[in-house]
Protein backbone atom coordinates (compact mmCIF):
# COMPACT_ATOMS: atom_id res chain seq x y z
CA UNK A 1 0.00 0.00 0.00
CA UNK A 2 3.08 2.38 0.99
CA UNK A 3 4.78 1.67 -2.11
CA UNK A 4 1.34 2.53 -4.56
CA UNK A 5 0.74 5.95 -2.39
CA UNK A 6 4.81 7.02 -3.18
CA UNK A 7 3.71 5.84 -6.91
CA UNK A 8 1.04 8.20 -6.72
CA UNK A 9 2.71 11.20 -4.75
CA UNK A 10 5.92 10.74 -7.00
CA UNK A 11 3.54 11.06 -10.24
CA UNK A 12 1.88 13.61 -9.43
CA UNK A 13 4.98 15.81 -8.66
CA UNK A 14 6.25 14.89 -11.90
CA UNK A 15 2.59 15.89 -13.46
CA UNK A 16 3.09 19.17 -11.45
CA UNK A 17 6.70 20.09 -13.27
CA UNK A 18 5.39 19.28 -16.49
CA UNK A 19 2.36 22.35 -15.74
CA UNK A 20 4.46 24.61 -13.88
CA UNK A 21 7.04 24.12 -17.18
CA UNK A 22 4.34 23.58 -19.94
CA UNK A 23 4.28 27.67 -20.87
CA UNK A 24 1.41 29.31 -22.83
CA UNK A 25 2.79 29.50 -26.24
CA UNK A 26 -0.27 32.38 -27.40
CA UNK A 27 -2.36 34.95 -25.03
CA UNK A 28 -5.72 36.23 -25.60
CA UNK A 29 -7.17 39.25 -24.26
CA UNK A 30 -10.68 39.98 -23.15
CA UNK A 31 -12.48 42.03 -26.41
CA UNK A 32 -16.07 42.37 -25.02
CA UNK A 33 -19.25 40.96 -23.32
CA UNK A 34 -22.54 39.99 -24.64
CA UNK A 35 -25.94 40.48 -22.43
CA UNK A 36 -26.88 40.05 -19.14
CA UNK A 37 -29.04 37.78 -16.67
CA UNK A 38 -33.04 38.96 -17.71
CA UNK A 39 -35.75 38.04 -20.16
CA UNK A 40 -34.93 40.55 -22.60
CA UNK A 41 -33.97 40.98 -25.82
CA UNK A 42 -29.87 40.61 -25.81
CA UNK A 43 -30.59 38.87 -22.04
CA UNK A 44 -29.97 35.31 -21.28
CA UNK A 45 -31.01 33.34 -18.42
CA UNK A 46 -28.48 30.07 -18.61
CA UNK A 47 -27.46 30.37 -21.64
CA UNK A 48 -25.73 27.30 -23.23
CA UNK A 49 -24.23 27.23 -25.94
CA UNK A 50 -23.05 28.78 -29.43
CA UNK A 51 -22.60 29.09 -33.02
CA UNK A 52 -21.20 31.31 -35.52
CA UNK A 53 -22.47 31.07 -39.48
CA UNK A 54 -20.05 31.84 -42.81
CA UNK A 55 -21.50 35.48 -42.71
CA UNK A 56 -20.52 36.61 -38.55
CA UNK A 57 -23.73 36.03 -37.47
CA UNK A 58 -23.74 34.70 -33.94
CA UNK A 59 -26.46 32.40 -32.49
CA UNK A 60 -26.94 31.21 -28.91
CA UNK A 61 -29.50 28.66 -26.76
CA UNK A 62 -31.09 30.61 -23.92
CA UNK A 63 -32.08 27.14 -22.19
CA UNK A 64 -34.11 29.24 -19.58
CA UNK A 65 -35.64 31.56 -21.50
CA UNK A 66 -36.65 28.79 -23.85
CA UNK A 67 -35.24 30.15 -27.39
CA UNK A 68 -32.57 31.06 -29.59
CA UNK A 69 -30.75 34.63 -30.02
CA UNK A 70 -29.31 36.19 -32.84
CA UNK A 71 -26.49 38.66 -33.13
CA UNK A 72 -24.32 40.45 -35.39
CA UNK A 73 -20.79 40.03 -34.68
CA UNK A 74 -20.17 42.85 -32.58
CA UNK A 75 -23.23 41.88 -30.30
CA UNK A 76 -25.78 43.75 -31.53
CA UNK A 77 -29.07 41.55 -31.03
CA UNK A 78 -31.58 40.69 -34.29
CA UNK A 79 -33.67 38.71 -33.40
CA UNK A 80 -35.12 35.45 -31.24
CA UNK A 81 -37.28 32.43 -31.74
CA UNK A 82 -38.83 29.67 -29.75
CA UNK A 83 -40.99 29.53 -26.65
CA UNK A 84 -41.42 27.03 -24.09
CA UNK A 85 -43.52 24.17 -25.52
CA UNK A 86 -43.91 20.83 -27.19
CA UNK A 87 -44.29 21.65 -30.71
CA UNK A 88 -42.66 22.80 -33.68
CA UNK A 89 -40.41 25.30 -33.09
CA UNK A 90 -40.93 25.23 -29.72
CA UNK A 91 -38.58 24.51 -26.89
CA UNK A 92 -38.56 23.03 -23.27
CA UNK A 93 -34.41 23.13 -22.96
CA UNK A 94 -32.44 24.40 -25.62
CA UNK A 95 -28.75 22.99 -25.53
CA UNK A 96 -26.24 22.67 -28.27
CA UNK A 97 -26.61 24.52 -31.83
CA UNK A 98 -24.36 24.27 -34.99
CA UNK A 99 -24.87 25.41 -38.42
CA UNK A 100 -24.22 24.09 -41.62
CA UNK A 101 -22.15 24.74 -44.44
CA UNK A 102 -25.85 26.14 -45.75
CA UNK A 103 -26.95 27.88 -43.29
CA UNK A 104 -28.92 26.20 -41.93
CA UNK A 105 -29.44 25.71 -37.85
CA UNK A 106 -29.45 22.70 -35.54
CA UNK A 107 -30.62 22.93 -31.81
CA UNK A 108 -31.01 19.75 -29.67
CA UNK A 109 -33.83 20.08 -26.68
CA UNK A 110 -32.29 18.40 -23.98
CA UNK A 111 -35.56 17.87 -22.39
CA UNK A 112 -37.65 17.19 -25.40
CA UNK A 113 -35.59 14.86 -26.73
CA UNK A 114 -35.51 16.04 -30.21
CA UNK A 115 -33.30 17.82 -32.76
CA UNK A 116 -34.84 21.06 -34.77
CA UNK A 117 -33.41 22.41 -38.00
CA UNK A 118 -34.08 25.95 -38.45
CA UNK A 119 -33.55 28.71 -41.67
CA UNK A 120 -30.90 31.59 -40.03
CA UNK A 121 -33.98 33.11 -39.85
CA UNK A 122 -35.73 31.20 -37.33
CA UNK A 123 -37.93 29.46 -39.40
CA UNK A 124 -38.84 26.12 -38.82
CA UNK A 125 -37.90 23.57 -40.85
CA UNK A 126 -38.17 19.51 -39.28
CA UNK A 127 -37.28 18.08 -36.57
CA UNK A 128 -36.71 14.72 -35.74
CA UNK A 129 -36.06 12.22 -32.37
CA UNK A 130 -37.86 10.99 -29.19
CA UNK A 131 -37.05 9.82 -25.57
CA UNK A 132 -35.83 6.28 -25.49
CA UNK A 133 -32.31 4.10 -26.07
CA UNK A 134 -32.66 3.36 -29.92
CA UNK A 135 -31.22 4.60 -33.06
CA UNK A 136 -32.58 8.04 -33.59
CA UNK A 137 -33.73 7.96 -29.94
CA UNK A 138 -31.99 10.19 -27.11
CA UNK A 139 -31.77 10.36 -24.00
CA UNK A 140 -30.97 14.29 -22.84
CA UNK A 141 -29.25 15.42 -26.52
CA UNK A 142 -26.50 17.98 -25.45
CA UNK A 143 -24.04 18.84 -27.61
CA UNK A 144 -24.54 19.17 -31.81
CA UNK A 145 -22.13 19.54 -34.35
CA UNK A 146 -22.11 19.59 -38.12
CA UNK A 147 -18.94 18.09 -40.59
CA UNK A 148 -17.96 19.29 -44.30
CA UNK A 149 -20.68 16.70 -45.73
CA UNK A 150 -23.46 18.35 -43.50
CA UNK A 151 -23.74 15.14 -41.70
CA UNK A 152 -25.28 15.89 -38.08
CA UNK A 153 -23.31 14.27 -35.06
CA UNK A 154 -25.02 14.59 -31.99
CA UNK A 155 -24.14 13.79 -28.00
CA UNK A 156 -26.64 11.77 -26.66
CA UNK A 157 -25.64 12.13 -23.11
CA UNK A 158 -27.75 9.84 -20.38
CA UNK A 159 -27.13 7.05 -23.63
CA UNK A 160 -23.27 7.93 -23.08
CA UNK A 161 -22.51 7.74 -27.02
CA UNK A 162 -22.84 9.43 -30.50
CA UNK A 163 -25.27 9.37 -32.95
CA UNK A 164 -24.63 10.37 -36.63
CA UNK A 165 -27.36 11.44 -39.10
CA UNK A 166 -27.72 13.28 -42.42
CA UNK A 167 -29.37 17.17 -42.80
CA UNK A 168 -32.86 15.61 -43.39
CA UNK A 169 -32.50 13.44 -39.80
CA UNK A 170 -32.28 10.02 -41.17
CA UNK A 171 -29.80 7.73 -38.63
CA UNK A 172 -26.77 6.51 -40.29
CA UNK A 173 -24.30 5.39 -37.53
CA UNK A 174 -23.66 5.45 -33.29
CA UNK A 175 -21.00 5.07 -31.28
CA UNK A 176 -20.04 4.43 -27.72
CA UNK A 177 -21.06 3.27 -24.02
CA UNK A 178 -21.25 3.83 -21.07
CA UNK A 179 -17.66 3.44 -19.05
CA UNK A 180 -16.16 5.17 -16.33
CA UNK A 181 -12.00 6.04 -15.42
CA UNK A 182 -11.54 6.04 -12.20
CA UNK A 183 -10.34 9.20 -10.68
CA UNK A 184 -6.57 7.37 -9.39
CA UNK A 185 -6.15 6.86 -13.34
CA UNK A 186 -7.23 9.69 -14.53
CA UNK A 187 -5.17 11.45 -12.56
CA UNK A 188 -2.50 8.72 -14.09
CA UNK A 189 -3.49 8.65 -17.45
CA UNK A 190 -0.43 9.21 -18.72
CA UNK A 191 0.53 5.67 -17.14
CA UNK A 192 -2.80 4.58 -18.69
CA UNK A 193 -3.27 6.52 -22.45
CA UNK A 194 -6.03 3.91 -23.85
CA UNK A 195 -7.89 3.28 -20.03
CA UNK A 196 -11.52 2.83 -22.08
CA UNK A 197 -10.93 3.95 -25.06
CA UNK A 198 -14.31 4.71 -27.04
CA UNK A 199 -16.44 3.99 -23.59
CA UNK A 200 -17.84 7.54 -22.43
CA UNK A 201 -19.37 8.79 -19.23
CA UNK A 202 -21.66 11.76 -19.75
CA UNK A 203 -19.99 13.04 -22.75
CA UNK A 204 -21.05 16.87 -23.56
CA UNK A 205 -20.21 18.32 -26.26
CA UNK A 206 -18.78 17.46 -29.76
CA UNK A 207 -16.39 19.26 -32.45
CA UNK A 208 -15.56 18.54 -36.51
CA UNK A 209 -12.38 19.13 -37.62
CA UNK A 210 -10.68 19.83 -40.92
CA UNK A 211 -8.70 16.75 -41.17
CA UNK A 212 -11.89 14.34 -40.78
CA UNK A 213 -11.64 14.37 -36.95
CA UNK A 214 -14.68 14.25 -34.72
CA UNK A 215 -13.83 15.66 -31.14
CA UNK A 216 -15.75 14.31 -28.06
CA UNK A 217 -15.53 16.12 -25.01
CA UNK A 218 -15.80 12.99 -22.58
CA UNK A 219 -17.03 15.39 -19.94
CA UNK A 220 -16.63 13.35 -16.32
CA UNK A 221 -13.92 10.92 -17.66
CA UNK A 222 -12.20 14.43 -17.77
CA UNK A 223 -10.70 14.07 -21.35
CA UNK A 224 -11.19 14.41 -24.88
CA UNK A 225 -11.55 11.51 -27.40
CA UNK A 226 -10.60 11.49 -30.99
CA UNK A 227 -12.31 9.38 -33.80
CA UNK A 228 -13.10 9.08 -37.40
CA UNK A 229 -16.58 10.23 -38.74
CA UNK A 230 -17.19 6.67 -38.87
CA UNK A 231 -16.70 6.08 -35.11
CA UNK A 232 -13.26 4.61 -35.05
CA UNK A 233 -11.24 5.39 -32.24
CA UNK A 234 -8.47 7.21 -32.52
CA UNK A 235 -6.49 8.77 -29.61
CA UNK A 236 -7.39 11.01 -26.38
CA UNK A 237 -5.91 13.51 -24.26
CA UNK A 238 -6.74 14.94 -21.02
CA UNK A 239 -7.16 13.47 -17.44
CA UNK A 240 -8.00 14.92 -14.25
CA UNK A 241 -6.48 17.76 -12.68
CA UNK A 242 -5.39 21.37 -12.49
CA UNK A 243 -2.70 21.73 -14.34
CA UNK A 244 -2.31 22.64 -18.34
CA UNK A 245 -4.34 20.01 -20.36
CA UNK A 246 -6.12 18.95 -17.35
CA UNK A 247 -9.55 18.97 -16.73
CA UNK A 248 -12.01 19.04 -14.16
CA UNK A 249 -14.99 17.89 -16.79
CA UNK A 250 -13.99 18.92 -20.10
CA UNK A 251 -16.69 21.03 -21.14
CA UNK A 252 -17.32 23.00 -24.63
CA UNK A 253 -15.27 22.10 -27.60
CA UNK A 254 -14.81 23.63 -30.87
CA UNK A 255 -12.31 23.69 -33.33
CA UNK A 256 -10.89 26.95 -35.85
CA UNK A 257 -9.71 27.05 -39.68
CA UNK A 258 -6.34 25.78 -38.77
CA UNK A 259 -7.74 22.55 -36.77
CA UNK A 260 -6.90 23.49 -33.32
CA UNK A 261 -9.00 22.61 -30.68
CA UNK A 262 -10.42 24.43 -27.78
CA UNK A 263 -11.96 23.42 -24.94
CA UNK A 264 -13.62 24.23 -22.10
CA UNK A 265 -12.56 23.37 -18.54
CA UNK A 266 -15.92 23.92 -16.60
CA UNK A 267 -14.86 23.16 -12.67
CA UNK A 268 -11.55 24.77 -13.35
CA UNK A 269 -13.13 28.21 -15.48
CA UNK A 270 -10.66 28.38 -18.56
CA UNK A 271 -10.31 27.81 -21.88
CA UNK A 272 -7.44 25.66 -23.06
CA UNK A 273 -6.27 25.64 -26.57
CA UNK A 274 -4.62 22.42 -28.08
CA UNK A 275 -3.20 21.28 -31.76
CA UNK A 276 -5.26 18.84 -33.45
CA UNK A 277 -2.58 15.90 -32.01
CA UNK A 278 -3.40 17.18 -27.92
CA UNK A 279 -0.32 18.97 -27.76
CA UNK A 280 -1.20 22.47 -25.07
CA UNK A 281 -0.64 25.57 -26.74
CA UNK A 282 -2.54 28.19 -23.90
CA UNK A 283 -4.83 29.47 -21.63
CA UNK A 284 -7.09 31.29 -19.86
CA UNK A 285 -9.71 32.52 -17.44
CA UNK A 286 -10.06 32.12 -13.76
CA UNK A 287 -13.30 31.88 -11.52
CA UNK A 288 -15.15 35.24 -10.97
CA UNK A 289 -17.41 37.65 -12.52
CA UNK A 290 -15.66 40.04 -14.50
CA UNK A 291 -14.33 40.25 -17.72
CA UNK A 292 -12.39 37.66 -18.56
CA UNK A 293 -13.60 35.46 -16.05
CA UNK A 294 -15.95 32.29 -15.83
CA UNK A 295 -18.50 30.88 -13.45
CA UNK A 296 -19.02 27.33 -15.03
CA UNK A 297 -18.25 28.26 -19.07
CA UNK A 298 -20.19 25.85 -21.76
CA UNK A 299 -20.15 26.53 -25.03
CA UNK A 300 -17.34 28.07 -27.56
CA UNK A 301 -17.13 28.78 -30.96
CA UNK A 302 -14.17 30.47 -32.85
CA UNK A 303 -15.30 32.99 -35.84
CA UNK A 304 -13.69 33.19 -39.23
CA UNK A 305 -11.37 35.74 -38.19
CA UNK A 306 -10.13 33.68 -34.87
CA UNK A 307 -12.08 35.65 -32.25
CA UNK A 308 -13.14 33.46 -29.75
CA UNK A 309 -16.82 33.24 -28.15
CA UNK A 310 -17.17 31.56 -24.77
CA UNK A 311 -20.79 31.00 -22.94
CA UNK A 312 -20.18 31.73 -19.64
CA UNK A 313 -23.47 30.09 -18.18
CA UNK A 314 -22.93 30.74 -14.42
CA UNK A 315 -22.71 34.66 -15.45
CA UNK A 316 -25.39 34.87 -18.24
CA UNK A 317 -23.36 36.44 -21.08
CA UNK A 318 -20.92 35.51 -23.93
CA UNK A 319 -17.58 36.76 -23.60
CA UNK A 320 -15.30 37.32 -26.48
CA UNK A 321 -11.36 37.07 -26.74
CA UNK A 322 -8.89 38.04 -29.13
CA UNK A 323 -5.06 36.57 -29.41
CA UNK A 324 -2.63 39.24 -29.55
Amino acid sequence: MKKIIWIIIIALFIIGLYGYWSRAKENYEFIRSIGHKGTGAGEFNEPFDIAIDHDGFIYVTDARNFRIQKFSKDGKFILQWGGKGKGDGLFEKPAGIAVDRNNYIYVSDYDNDSIQKFTREGKFVLSWGRSGHGKGEFDSPSGIAVDSENNIYVMDLYNHRVQKFDSTGHFITAWGMKGKVSNIRSLLSFLFPEEKAGYFYYPGKIATGPHDRIYVSDSYNNRVQVFTPEGKYLFQWGGLGLWHGRFRVSSGITTDQAGNVYVLDFYNNRVQKFTDEGSFITEWGSKGSRPGEFHGPTGIAVDQTGDVYVVDWGNHRVEVFRKF
